[in-house]
């Protein structure tokens, strides 16, 4: 047998693995972005194997292990990305290459608390240098930054660190979350590259979060924050051009929740008026003609989103730009 074919049967077992990003919001809290997770120790998304003799679709396998796992029948569902590098799971065995597609879906508040299965976990419990909210993270600059100049290999990889943390000339995008992650994965700053590097230690370990020495967010099992970041930047994307943010919404809200709601999936405080005129400017939204008593203050008018834009082939989102400006 040739080196070439030798090479071409590297892999005679190929795993397809489906994993599910079911993000919902947390009313309660008016600012809380939530994932479901299917085991709180080991902080999975739910998942499980693609079998073309059984699922005629991925799609329709990824809908069987989520209605499966957590009983939630899944509504809208979007691709996000293929996982395949080399040397990615092998279980320990060297002729088994896994391939992770991974999906990202929506549930409304009012079927979050419904399901049985409640392991629901904030988004910036995974990433807490994304959140803004409270001012700049302070673990930015005493930690993540100064560890990842210390880590780099001269101008080139300055820049990279430059443009995906807005340093110096460079702006800061939050869509760009996943190669935030990626870099602090390769400069070792978060547990599962540790857990990576380490031949002891297996994809799937599970380790009390008081015990990590990192301060860079709540690990997850294999490499489901790879995916999960990969699911934050796509709806930050999404926000600013497709109305997605309604998908996640309540039938019936205020604008102070519409406002909250979308500061808690970018990460950063909006401008209320600029953002309330806008939403109101663009007939984003209808009254209902409901309002919603206060604990203080006058009573609140509720909201929905305007139905007649449902089949509009004009579609748009918030038109927020980076620097948190609605208009």
């Amino acid at each position: 047998m040739s080196s070439s074919t030798q090479n071409n049967n590297q892999y005679e077992n190929i795993i397809i693995d489906l994993n599910a990003v079911i993000l919902s919001l947390n009313m309660d809290r008016e600012d809380s972005l939530t994932v479901l997770t299917i085991s709180e120790a080991k902080n999975l998304l739910p998942w499980g194997a693609y079998h073309p003799n059984i699922h005629k679709t991925m799609e329709q396998g990824l809908r069987h292990w989520v209605k499966s796992q957590t009983d939630i029948d899944l509504n809208y569902v979007e691709q996000l990305y293929t996982y395949g590098d080399s040397g990615r799971f092998s279980y320990g065995d060297p002729n088994r290459h896994i391939i992770t597609t991974g999906y990202l879906t929506f549930i409304e508040p009012h079927l979050r608390q419904k399901q049985a299965y409640q392991q629901w976990s904030g988004i910036y419990q995974h990433f807490p240098w994304e959140d803004f909210r409270q001012g700049r993270p302070a673990m930015l600059d005493n930690f993540i930054l100064p560890k990842l100049y210390e880590w780099s290999d001269g101008k080139d990889t300055d820049e990279r660190i430059n443009r995906c943390f807005g340093q110096k000339d460079d702006v800061w995008q939050e869509e760009n979350i996943l190669q935030r992650f990626e870099l602090m994965y390769e400069a070792k700053l978060v547990f599962e590259a540790i857990r990576d590097a380490d031949a002891s230690m297996t994809p799937d370990i599970i380790i009390s979060q008081d015990k990590l020495d990192l301060p860079t967010g709540r690990y997850m099992q294999y490499d489901h924050r790879r995916i999960l970041a990969t699911a934050l930047g796509r709806i930050r994307s999404k926000i600013k051009h497709r109305p997605v943010i309604f998908d996640l919404m309540p039938k019936m809200f205020t604008l102070f929740e519409l406002q909250k709601s979308t500061e808690a999936i970018l990460g950063y405080y909006l401008h209320k008026q600029n953002f309330r005129r806008f939403v109101e400017r663009e007939n984003l939204v209808s009254k209902t003609g409901e309002i919603r008593p206060q604990p203080s203050g006058r009573p609140a008018q509720l909201y929905e989103y305007n139905k007649q834009l449902i089949n509009s082939p004009h579609l748009q989102g918030l038109k927020i730009g980076n620097s948190g400006t609605a208009y």
